[in-house]
């Protein structure tokens, strides 16, 4: 026959255990608890679960101390709060007890937390875009500010094309063609990144915008060309947006103007190039 722990026994070892425990027996009514589970609850609230069980104790603030699953957030002595994931386990004999500890993970939180804000600042300094390695919309901005102090500077002109690959932008392998087919018809002046939808971003120095138009409808051909050949099997529809400097335009103006002038394209599913 194997031998099972009393329940007075497992008491006395919950007793001593520096983890806070809190004992439920087989029909999920609070039997008892560890002085660690006072701590963390405080003695008044420890001593209301008592006798209790999730369902009895309602929607107050202890029934997140019944929780399982997710972990939870309870706070210290001090009003701080701090975070537990809650595992259980049984302990066998004449009469089944559940143990829940709960062990503090408020370091890793933390830890987890400090990372995730690091991995967003990174990501918001960058100045490329991960899968393509063009300028994102940041570095666009940063390279296009000094070209519009220029054109502001000497009156020269400058435009921007704004060009959307429908689909492509799912598809990050032809993402990374389709930039190295706009990379090649360009000229050394030229910039060229993408903005946070993908679309692509065209930055022509000492262009104007009637020469912008001409290039824009120049590339679409040669990409309608290529993807034929590429993604025969996808519908490809390529839309696009051009717009000129303008004395009152700095770099984010600009770029939102092409961006205008992209959406009309594409709601007016047209296939030449709007300038505004």
């Amino acid at each position: 026959m194997p031998e099972y722990l009393s329940p007075e026994q497992a008491l006395r070892l919950i007793e001593t255990c520096p983890i806070p425990l809190l004992v439920l027996d087989h029909t999920g009514i609070v039997h008892s608890y560890n002085p660690a589970f006072a701590v963390l609850a405080g003695k008044t609230r420890a001593e209301a679960l008592t006798g209790k069980s999730a369902r009895s104790i309602g929607n107050t603030s202890l029934k997140v101390l019944l929780a399982t699953g997710a972990p939870i957030s309870w706070p210290d002595s001090n009003g701080q709060p701090r975070h537990y994931e809650i595992h259980c386990c049984n302990i066998d004999g004449p009469d089944t007890l559940e143990i829940r500890y709960f062990i503090d993970i408020t370091r890793q939180r933390a830890l987890q937390d400090s990372h995730c804000a690091l991995r967003e600042e990174l990501r918001e300094n960058t100045l490329t875009d991960p899968v393509t390695g063009l300028l994102n919309q940041r570095g666009v901005i940063l390279a296009l500010e000094p070209q519009v102090a220029r054109s502001r500077r000497y009156n020269s002109p400058i435009s921007v094309i704004s060009l959307d690959v429908y689909r492509v932008s799912e598809d990050d392998t032809l993402r990374k063609q389709v930039a190295l087919q706009l990379k090649d018809q360009l000229r050394w002046a030229d910039l060229i990144g993408c903005d946070e939808n993908h679309a692509f971003l065209l930055i022509l120095p000492e262009t104007g915008e009637d020469d912008a138009c001409r290039l824009a409808e120049k590339l679409r051909t040669r990409l309608v060309e290529f993807l034929q050949v590429t993604s025969a099997k996808q519908q490809i529809s390529i839309f696009y947006g051009v717009t000129g400097w303008q004395r009152t335009d700095n770099a984010a103006t600009l770029l939102r103007r092409a961006g205008r002038a992209l959406e009309q394209s594409r709601s007016g599913q047209e296939t030449q190039p709007v300038a505004s």
